[in-house]
């Protein structure tokens, strides 16, 4: 069995590496015996193929059960992340697509950058809105060799939130939102953020506009640095609920009159939205144009 393995590792290597559909993966190797770099071939999930430097043509094996394994940050995953921090997610998407195919070699080994490139795929995905993108990718996705809590926890949250989003399963998605296992839970606040957007879909999907608005709220709060997508569309779908608002509706017909009332709900909500207006300017819109229909709120800023 074990001259089976290495052969067939053997061979995974020179037909990959001929082709030129993989490249090596450097790595840190760390042994009982001692520590050393490596450029790693091929791999399954309980043993690996590599050489010490690129001019070796001498190929040796190691039990993963034996060894710890740090991969370097390869260039092309290095080019994606600039490109994804940089907001340029369609680029992105392209570059972590040819990362994912170039180390797929060593896709099984805990903490290699094919998977890890796989999920800011549907990261990517996710922020230009394709949910059945982020379906299609997850369907073969094998996520037990990403090494962060937080990115397991993204993994979860397209199952059970995004999923639904995807199907327009409102209730489902107010239930499981409202479950203490998920409402109680210590989450990151860019995850704390899409579970609000999801759940402010779902509440307005079910015909409760100010609830909607209660969580999209909770999508500006829980993280608006790092979920600048999120707080955009959150903005804008509290901009529809609110214009669309019969109190509020009422609140511009009577706006000046001696009738108006500055206390009364539509003028408190007409109020939110022109604060949000202003602060879509100032910083949310990211230079994205705010559509004309909620730039008329600005008109009852006195």
């Amino acid at each position: 069995m074990k001259n089976f393995f290495v052969s067939a590792l053997t061979l995974v290597s020179a037909i990959s590496l001929a082709a030129g559909q993989s490249k090596e993966s450097r790595a840190y190797i760390m042994t009982d015996d001692g520590n050393f770099s490596a450029y790693i071939a091929a791999a399954s999930n309980k043993s690996l193929r590599y050489r010490e430097n690129t001019n070796s043509t001498a190929y040796k094996d190691l039990r993963l059960a034996s060894i710890t394994v740090y991969f370097l940050e390869p260039a092309e995953f290095t080019e994606a992340m600039e490109l994804y921090r940089s907001r340029q997610y369609s680029a992105a998407l392209e570059k972590f697509k040819a990362c994912t195919k170039a180390y797929d070699k060593v896709d099984e080994v805990p903490g290699n950058y094919s998977t890890l490139a796989t999920f800011y795929q549907m990261e990517c995905h996710r922020k230009l809105g394709d949910l059945e993108a982020i379906g299609a990718v997850l369907k073969d996705f094998i996520a037990k060799p990403l090494l962060h809590e937080q990115h397991l926890l993204q993994i979860e949250l397209y199952k059970v939130f995004w999923d639904a989003v995807r199907l327009k399963e409102w209730p489902r998605i107010a239930a499981i939102a409202s479950d203490p296992d998920w409402k109680d839970r210590q989450l990151a606040g860019s995850l704390r953020a899409q579970i609000a957007y999801c759940t402010g879909l779902a509440l307005e999907g079910m015909d409760q506009p100010i609830r909607a608005l209660d969580s999209y709220n909770v999508t500006f709060v829980a993280d608006f640095a790092a979920s600048e997508v999120l707080t955009r569309k959150a903005a804008l779908a509290s901009l529809r609920i609110i214009t669309n608002h019969e109190e509020v509706k009422l609140a511009m017909k009577l706006f000046g009159s001696d009738d108006f009332n500055k206390n009364s709900d539509g003028a408190f909500l007409l109020r939110e939205g022109i604060a949000l207006v202003k602060l879509w300017d100032k910083i949310l819109g990211g230079g994205e144009a705010l559509p004309a229909e909620y730039r008329e709120l600005l008109k009852y800023d006195k």
